[in-house]
């Protein structure tokens, strides 16, 4: 029964509400059920005693290093694409709206980045590793239902990139041992999508 729970659990949050927004059914901004979402997984991780509270610690040897050479790759290599498939769009939040541009900058590591960190690294593989026996199928299991979330942008781009964002924030969360190490890179990676124009796939009106 416990693992048949689960299994209902983690479909119903992790397909089943994006599944039901992409088809209109929950008539409200995608913040909403993410803030949601995230108070449901924060309240089933402080009644587990046995999930560690470690991962919360501060640390001071941060793989700076490494955020810094993968971030300057991704950067390169997507402003290029911008620049070539979508010229319209290089740059332009700096460009021409640089307070919203910063706006988006401060707010999006806080109300996007951590808690979409939290649920889908630190709930995930805590809560569901009684389902999987094998680490690399509950990695791609995870990088599906990280694009999945993203299905609302309705286009390919966003899955594409989630799907392997998932496995290098997956590898990130699990090596370190850290929400906040998979939170600083997963907030840089974002900002910069956002400051070249990438960040077009990554948005919802309200």
């Amino acid at each position: 029964m416990r693992r048949l729970y689960l299994w209902t659990e983690m479909l119903f949050l992790f397909i089943g509400l994006p599944l039901l927004y992409y088809f209109e059914m929950i008539p409200v901004h995608k913040a909403i059920p993410l803030v949601l979402v995230f108070f449901y997984c924060l309240f089933i991780i402080i009644k587990d005693k046995n999930f560690d509270r470690e991962i919360f610690r501060i640390k001071r040897d941060y793989p700076w290093q490494d955020f810094l050479m993968k971030g300057s790759i991704l950067l390169i290599i997507t402003s290029i694409w911008v620049y070539v498939f979508r010229a319209d769009v290089f740059f332009h939040l700096p460009r021409n709206n640089f307070w919203i541009w910063l706006a988006v900058i401060v707010s999006y590591p806080i109300w996007s980045a951590y808690t979409q960190e939290f649920i889908f690294r630190a709930f995930y593989f805590h809560r569901y590793k009684l389902l999987f026996s094998n680490p690399v199928v509950m990695l791609l299991v995870n990088a599906v239902c990280f694009a999945m979330a993203h299905i609302i942008f309705r286009n390919w781009v966003a899955l594409i990139f989630t799907f392997i964002g998932s496995l290098i924030f997956s590898y990130t969360y699990l090596r370190n041992k850290s929400l906040n190490a998979v939170f600083l890179e997963h907030s840089l990676y974002g900002n910069i999508l956002f400051t070249n124009g990438l960040g077009i796939y990554f948005y919802l009106p309200m």
